[in-house]
Formats: structure tokens, C-alpha cells, sequence
């Protein structure tokens, strides 16, 4: 690191007032604050020994190009922390932590000149300090945080604004760690808002959403077009649900769903939980349409699965059908290729006549899975009676077993829960009888 540089540094971290870097202390889990406020005090030192030594450490990790930006765009207390974090093996656990108490949501969103704000610059490049040395698992919390301030913003606000930054980069990680769906799902979402802010064209030289597609065999310019054309129509005909690109997502063709997952992918599962909250929150409403919705988001987010909504067949209407593509050798294994929903946003439990129904369809689809997305329940929870006993009999009988899940799951998956975990334990109480 130059001489230049260093004086900068040492310049920056003796504003910091000590007060201001505590008060943001004060919110941290308590596994962090020991470390940091020990490393902290000494940049009030006036040893320029301190900052050689914080070069040293931070030489190693970060490249010269992002450590002279942060330097020159954060201010002391800023600095004094980022920086602390930067040295810290558990350092990037407590960027996520902190990044969003230091700046607030409304300084997020571009400038009028269509610029990163400066706080979303220093955001950008705490990630990218860790993507640079191959940290892809310490880079996804970092730009997870960024794009929920972007939502954060959004509600506060009720505007849209771009959000396609943090997601491209988690696309990139999740390339690097080889789980390909998610890749992909991911740069699907940043395509939607890079097409909501270029009202539907997607420009080749502007930022770097075409040529990943391109290049990664996802998509054809064609084909690019004809999305980005149709993610504006839909912006325009629902401003608001729109507000989150996983909405507009759900309302476009799966056709970019192409390949199978990695082994190691198939077992892991991130979702937006704000967006599950948001859906959540509108339960009642909109004849069942709103569940059926939150239901197909949440098993899209299964790496490997489709799904197409409100089918309907010459005998029967599917709320859900799902298809998952890749070999599986866990207990989905035993649910086949295709499996169907069935989402009663219903204030009442959902009882045996809704039960044996359900299970009528299974049966002409010869699928032996079905999961039942019931608000309230089934009947006979506290009991081996009505909808419950059905649930075990169907299976003994037919070999097909149905899980339910319930407001209180849904809870739980708005929480993060995986929703894989909550299938198997789900599978297994019904199959072994727990």
C-alpha cells in the first residue's frame, strides 16, 4: 500500500469519533462488540505503527483498488468500523449486522444523474472485498443485506427503485459455488428490474445482465427482448406488486428454467421473506389466488422445480402442478417427477370432504405426493379423526402421502425455514405414522 494511502488512512480513522463508532457498537450481538471495541480504540492512537499494521492486515485480504475507495468515500467512524470488520475472521457476519444500521434505507436509491448513491458504493464494496478473495459465502449475506434495505426503502416509501446490483452479484457467487439454478434464478431477477429501469430494452453495453445471459447459454438477444419487453408491460399494469421482481417472475414462462442442480444445491434453499411476508399479509383476499401465488413461490424456490398455477384438466382444475428436473436421491425421490398443490385460503379448517377430494386428483394423476396449503389447517388435529385420520389412511391404502401446511408453517418459512427440512419432516410424520 503506498505511503499516500496510509496518511489518507490514518487522516480518516483520527475523525472518528469514538462516541459515534460506540453508539453503533451498542446494537451489535454481544459476540461481536469485544473485539471490535478493543481494535477500535486503538484508532484514536496517533501511532502511525496502528495503521501500518491495519495496512498489513488489510493488504493480505482486500485488493489496493477497493481499500483506496473505501478510504476516500467513507467517513471516520465509517472507516474505523468497515475497516475493523475487514480484519476480523468473522468480519463479513459482522458487516451484515452493521452496514444496515450505518446507513440508512433512504440513502439507497440512485442519484438523479441514475449513479450509486455513495452509501450504496461503500455497500457494494464491503461485499466485493470479500467476492475479490473468493469469500463467494461471505459475499451472499453482505449483498442479501443491501438488496433488503432496497426493500426496505421501497416500503417505506411505496416507490420502486433499482435493485439489480446486489442481486447480479449474488448470482455470481452462487455460479462460483456451482449451484447453477439459483445462478440463474438470480440474474432472472436482476433482468426483471434492469428492464423495469430501461422501460424493456436491455442494452449490451450497459451494465451486465446481457452478457451473462449470453454468455451462460441462458438465453438468446431474442429471447431477451421478447422478456424484457414483456417484465415492462407487466410494471405498468401492477406498479406496485411489481415493487418486488420475484412478483413479476411468477407472472412470466418458465422457459429459462433449464438444467438440473448440483448435488450440493438440492438441498439448499433461500428465499425472500419479505416477499412471503408481503403475501402473507394479503391472505383472505383475492379468492385464494394470493396462497396459490405464495405456494408456487415457495416451492420455485426449491432448486430444480417448476410449476404452472391454475391448470385446468378436462375433469378437474389444478391449483398447482410441480415437476422437478434432476436426479434426487433424498426422500423427494420417492414423491416421482410430478406432484400437485391443492391452497384453501379458507377461514375455516379444511375438513374430510376437502381431503378426500384432494386426494381423488392425486389419484388421477397418478402422483404419489400432494401438499395440501391450508391457512387454518385440517380437521382432527388433536385427534385421529376426520381430515387426520384420512391423511394417514390415504396413505396406507394408496401409498400416497399428502402434507399439510398451515399458517403457522408459513410463519416460519417468512422467518427463513427451509422449506425442504419442513417437507421431509412433514413426509416422514405421515409415512412412518410419528
Amino acid at each position: 500500500m503506498s505511503e499516500d494511502l496510509t496518511t489518507l488512512l490514518k487522516e480518516k480513522l483520527s475523525q472518528a469519533d469514538l462516541r459515534t463508532v460506540g453508539s453503533l457498537l451498542a446494537v451489535l450481538p454481544d459476540s461481536f462488540k469485544g473485539s471490535i471495541a478493543t481494535f477500535v480504540s486503538e484508532f484514536s492512537s496517533s501511532d502511525m505503527d496502528v495503521f501500518k499494521t491495519v495496512n498489513e492486515r488489510l493488504s493480505e485480504k482486500v485488493p489496493a483498488t477497493i481499500l483506496g475507495e473505501l478510504t476516500g468515500r467513507a467517513n471516520g467512524p465509517q472507516l474505523a468500523l468497515i475497516l475493523t470488520a475487514l480484519c476480523l475472521r468473522e468480519g463479513a457476519a459482522i458487516l451484515t449486522h452493521l452496514l444496515p444500521l450505518m446507513f440508512s434505507p433512504d440513502e439507497m436509491p440512485l442519484q438523479a444523474d441514475m449513479k450509486q448513491s455513495n452509501a450504496c458504493r461503500i455497500w457494494e464494496l464491503c461485499g466485493l472485498s470479500f467476492l475479490s478473495r473468493r469469500g463467494y459465502w461471505e459475499s451472499l449475506p453482505i449483498f442479501n443485506a443491501l438488496y433488503n434495505h432496497y426493500l426496505q426503502y421501497q416500503k417505506n416509501t411505496g416507490l420502486w427503485t433499482h435493485k439489480a446490483m446486489p442481486l447480479v452479484w449474488m448470482s455470481d457467487c452462487f455460479r462460483a459455488v456451482n449451484y447453477p439454478m439459483l445462478a440463474r434464478r438470480y440474474l432472472m431477477l436482476t433482468l426483471v428490474d434492469d428492464a423495469i429501469i430501461q422501460k424493456g430494452e436491455i442494452s449490451a453495453e450497459k451494465g451486465g445482465i446481457y452478457f451473462r445471459l449470453v454468455w451462460s447459454g441462458l438465453l438468446s438477444d431474442l429471447e431477451i427482448k421478447a422478456y424484457a419487453k414483456r417484465i415492462c408491460e407487466l410494471e405498468k399494469q401492477n406498479p406496485q406488486e411489481s415493487l418486488f421482481p420475484e412478483w413479476v417472475l411468477q407472472q412470466i414462462d418458465q422457459n429459462w428454467v433449464r438444467g438440473a442442480p448440483s448435488a450440493d444445491e438440492a438441498g439448499f434453499y433461500i428465499t425472500n421473506t419479505r416477499y412471503i411476508r408481503h403475501m402473507l399479509d394479503k391472505l383472505g383476499s383475492e379468492r385464494g389466488m394470493v396462497l396459490e401465488q405464495l405456494a408456487e413461490y415457495l416451492i420455485c424456490c426449491m432448486p430444480g422445480y417448476r410449476t404452472k398455477r391454475r391448470r385446468r384438466g378436462k375433469a378437474t382444475e389444478y391449483d398447482l402442478v410441480c415437476s422437478v428436473d434432476g436426479l434426487e436421491v433424498d426422500f423427494r425421490s420417492e414423491m416421482g417427477r410430478y406432484l400437485v398443490c391443492e391452497c384453501k385460503d379458507w377461514k375455516k379448517k379444511a375438513d374430510f370432504s376437502s381431503f378426500a377430494k384432494f386426494c381423488r386428483v392425486l389419484d388421477s394423476t397418478k402422483s404419489k405426493f400432494g401438499i395440501l396449503f391450508s391457512r387454518s389447517g385440517i380437521t382432527g388435529s388433536r385427534r385421529t379423526t376426520a381430515a387426520t385420520r384420512e391423511q394417514l389412511k390415504v396413505f396406507q391404502d394408496r401409498g400416497i402421502v399428502i402434507v399439510v401446511i398451515d399458517s403457522k408453517d408459513l410463519d416460519n418459512l417468512a422467518k427463513g425455514e427451509n422449506l425442504i427440512n419442513l417437507l421431509r419432516d412433514k413426509y416422514e410424520s405421515v409415512r412412518l405414522d410419528l
